[in-house]
């Protein structure tokens, strides 16, 4: 269970979800592939793949200074914009899996990141969220958490002291939906700026067993518009959570 604020650390009790090395992720897990972009110029980018219906937005991330919960594979974002949602993520490392609840509770989704490094497995719970205060601290994200949520934490073995998370992050978001392409559904440009730095990506959904040819056709894709991949292929998040750290405070 979860201790209340002053010792506020998560304790690991077995629950509905298990935490194991031998588990695969269910069929119906789809694949999200993710190429990144050069930043620079999405300009160019929105108009190479004729990107339209533009959405902006906020993007809050809590962690602690050093960044405890993303070297464990979590993550806890808030998002404000057209819609406005907490959501709890967990990436297990080491080619770990989290086997999926028979019961799935609302807002859960497991998800298959598949960039340049590889593929890797997601889980998350989204809670959606009223208009109101942004929390600041980790306890005031605590008490924004759904039962679900927490579970998650507690399942993945998730060590984290909430007096000790805070709100690190703060992004503007843009993203374009583009038109489908030869080969290729629906596509995702999004892109995240924050002081000193920014990341561009590009994204597909497709279902698990078209992953690797999606993968393939989205990089065709990119060199036909003739734009350029940036040398950092890995998740948006830790680029920008890291880089944040690194700058320290301003």
């Amino acid at each position: 269970m979860l201790r209340q604020p002053g010792a506020l650390c998560l304790s690991f009790l077995s629950c509905a979800l298990l935490f194991c090395s031998g588990l695969q992720a269910k069929e119906n897990c789809n694949v999200e592939v993710k190429l990144l972009l050069m930043p620079t110029e999405p300009a160019t980018a929105v108009a190479a793949l004729g990107a339209k219906k533009e959405t902006a937005g906020r993007v809050y991330f809590f962690d602690t200074d050093a960044l405890d919960l993303l070297s464990q594979g979590a993550i806890v974002r808030l998002r404000q914009g057209v819609k406005s949602d907490l959501t709890v993520k967990l990436r297990p490392s080491n080619g770990k899996k989290l086997s999926t609840p028979s019961a799935e509770p609302v807002g859960f989704k497991c998800e298959v990141d598949l960039t340049q490094d590889g593929a890797t497995s997601s889980y998350s719970i989204t809670k959606k969220l009223a208009t109101g205060k942004l929390p600041e601290t980790g306890v005031d994200a605590l008490r924004l958490l759904s039962p679900a949520q927490i579970k998650l934490f507690e399942n993945a073995h998730v060590s984290v002291d909430w007096t000790r998370v805070k709100r690190v992050a703060e992004l503007t978001s843009t993203s374009w939906q583009t038109q489908s392409q030869p080969h290729l559904d629906k596509l995702t440009l999004e892109l995240w700026q924050w002081l000193g730095g920014r990341v561009l990506e590009l994204s597909a959904k497709t279902p698990a067993n078209a992953g690797a040819s999606t993968y393939i056709e989205l990089r065709h894709l990119v060199k036909a518009k003739q734009l350029a991949m940036s040398p950092d292929q890995r998740v948006k998040t830790s680029i920008a959570l890291e880089a944040i750290a690194h700058a320290g405070p301003h």
